[in-house]
């Protein structure tokens, strides 16, 4: 039997195309949460983001892109597989880079000062446009704060899994199971 909103990613569809909407904004919901609650406690506990954090926050970024883009623009089933695929690169790296980030601080003695990366990613040209958002100034190895008695990159990669989740669910919408 097939499913009300096919045909499917394989054959497109208006009914498809409008189903991503809904789930497109709860990507891109997860996305600005994510980096609101990394400002909320950079700016109210002067907590100093490290090089790893911002190279979340960028992965952040993208995933709210690509999200806001389905959610604006869902036009051809092509698009939303083409975005889904640079989505699903976005979600893994962004996980990849916060378990990267919860291991690293498992290894308190890891610590070597100055970041080689801090530089590269302060260079960048538009950090100078919101210096808050994109400036890496703390140490990795910092346990930094906790919310809940978790810390914040285990919350990044919860917030990368519930993405994958979404985008798992918008590729997957209008398929007909296999009989």
């Amino acid at each position: 039997m097939r499913n009300a909103l096919t045909p499917s990613l394989f054959g497109g569809g208006p009914r498809f195309l409008n189903a991503v909407r809904p789930w497109a904004a709860l990507g891109l919901l997860i996305s600005l949460a994510a980096l609101g609650l990394a400002m909320w406690t950079q700016v109210q506990w002067g907590w100093a983001p490290c090089p790893l954090c911002i190279a979340q926050r960028y992965a952040y970024l993208a995933t709210a892109l690509g999200f806001a883009l389905l959610l604006l623009w869902p036009r051809t089933t092509g698009f939303v597989r083409i975005n889904g695929l640079a989505l699903g690169l976005f979600v893994v790296v962004g996980a990849w880079v916060a378990l990267y980030h919860v291991w690293v601080l498992s290894q308190p003695a890891q610590t070597c000062g100055v970041d080689p990366l801090q530089a590269k990613l302060n260079a960048l040209p538009w950090v100078g446009l919101w210096p808050a958002l994109f400036e890496a100034d703390g140490l990795c190895t910092e346990p930094g704060i906790a919310l809940l008695g978790v810390a914040l990159p285990v919350w990044s990669a919860l917030g990368f899994a519930l993405q994958a989740l979404v985008l798992l669910r918008v590729l997957t919408l209008g398929a007909s199971p296999g009989r």
